[in-house]
């Protein structure tokens, strides 16, 4: 049997929403402590299930969740930053596609734990715009080829990064 209320716990956060055998459960807000974060949405068994993570910066990310984690398809708004695409246990997986809010920089293509393939399309700010055809993820401040079915060097090894945000 369900049944809500408001739950505060004693780290300053709180839980108002369905309970269900002493979890969260059904449709609920949950706020961390001195407002680290807030998650609204759906909840099973004391999981989250399908709803919006806020972060105290206002970063957000919409979409499921599978045992705690981003977990399916979703969208995470992350400073001039916008992905749109699968998750895998709470990375970016799988694909989707990245692109700036300000410019016409873009990655579409193939994703693994979280960084870029190199399976797809990438076009840089200033707009031009090249296949990836190798497993290359970002390392700040430069690219670095991790491999290459051709043996060749990631058509975008030198150019400059696209991403300025820490992850």
């Amino acid at each position: 049997m369900s049944t809500g209320g408001r739950f505060n716990f004693d780290d300053g956060g709180s839980y108002c929403g369905g309970w269900e055998e002493g979890k969260a459960h059904g449709y609920g807000i949950c706020t961390g402590p001195k407002g680290q974060g807030e998650y609204c949405g759906s909840w099973a068994h004391g999981f989250e299930l399908l709803g919006v993570y806020t972060w105290p910066s206002g970063n957000t990310y919409q979409g499921t969740w599978a045992q705690g984690k981003r977990h399916g398809l979703g969208v995470e708004n992350k400073g001039r930053w916008v992905y749109k695409g699968e998750w895998t246990h709470g990375f970016k997986g799988r694909y989707g596609v990245r692109e700036s809010t300000g410019t016409s920089g873009k990655y579409e293509g193939t994703w693994n734990n979280g960084l870029q393939d190199g399976y797809g399309t990438e076009t840089y700010s200033d707009g031009v715009s090249e296949p990836t055809s190798g497993k290359c993820s970002r390392v700040w401040p430069s690219y670095q080829c991790l491999s290459s079915s051709s043996g060749t060097q990631c058509p975008y090894y030198n150019r400059t990064p696209l991403y300025r945000s820490a992850r």
